[in-house]
């Protein structure tokens, strides 16, 4: 009976989207769609994840130089997970992969819509990352993927130094940030543009345009 329904529910989503919101302290218009026979989570104005941010993260990580599979990997802004999805399939990741996500009401969102849920290489942390991120370990992470917009807006913490001499010194010599930002919004670090601030680290900077977004693909 419950695969019949969920049949039938992908079949309706073809001639008429269907939704559920979700109450959330963080993320006002939290939705969950079925559109087209694909679940998609959305803000009021903007996609989290399995929509267009999708095609976004999986172009930057075309870009992204093959590493270990087995390396170790850390998401900040985990959404409904679909970044998870994208190393694990596509990239062939086996490697243990962090990932921080701010608000609840996603994380139950992820596991409930999305079976994206803690496993053996999965761990999940609710926890604000500006917060998380100095008690992590230094070296640690081959990749680094920052993703942390609130609907179409990036957090000002974005802006602070000491979020990203943390990051600098969380990633593996060698090792790759994807951050993904906004074209038409372009961030400052510490009064420097991104990518200035960023080669100043030691990082070199790439740049990729896609759709509205600006990923920056820095290297150790």
């Amino acid at each position: 009976m419950n695969k019949l329904l969920a049949s039938l529910r992908n079949w309706v989503s073809y001639a008429l989207p269907l939704a559920r919101r979700v109450p959330s302290h963080y993320s006002p218009g939290l939705v969950v769609r079925q559109h087209q026979g694909r679940k998609v989570l959305d803000t009021q104005y903007a996609n989290y994840s399995y929509g267009p941010l999708h095609q976004v993260l999986r172009y930057a990580l075309m870009h992204v130089p093959a590493g270990p599979p087995d390396a170790p990997v850390l998401v900040l802004g985990m959404g409904g997970g679909g970044i998870i999805e994208l190393l694990r399939q596509e990239r062939a990741h086996t490697g243990p992969i962090t990932a921080v996500e701010l608000d609840p009401a996603i994380v139950e969102v992820a596991a409930t819509e999305f079976n994206i849920r803690p496993d053996n290489t999965l761990q999940i942390v609710c926890a604000d990352a500006f917060a998380w991120l100095p008690t992590a370990p230094t070296a640690a992470y081959e990749l680094v993927v920052v993703d942390l917009f609130l609907d179409l807006l990036l957090p000002p913490q974005l802006s602070n130094p000491g979020f990203w001499q943390h990051l600098r010194r969380v990633l593996r010599p060698g090792g790759t940030v994807v951050l993904n930002t906004l074209q038409q919004a372009p961030l400052y670090i510490d009064g420097q543009v991104a990518t200035e601030y960023l080669a100043g680290l030691g990082l070199r900077v790439k740049e990729l345009e896609v759709e509205y977004n600006l990923v920056l693909i820095a290297r150790g």
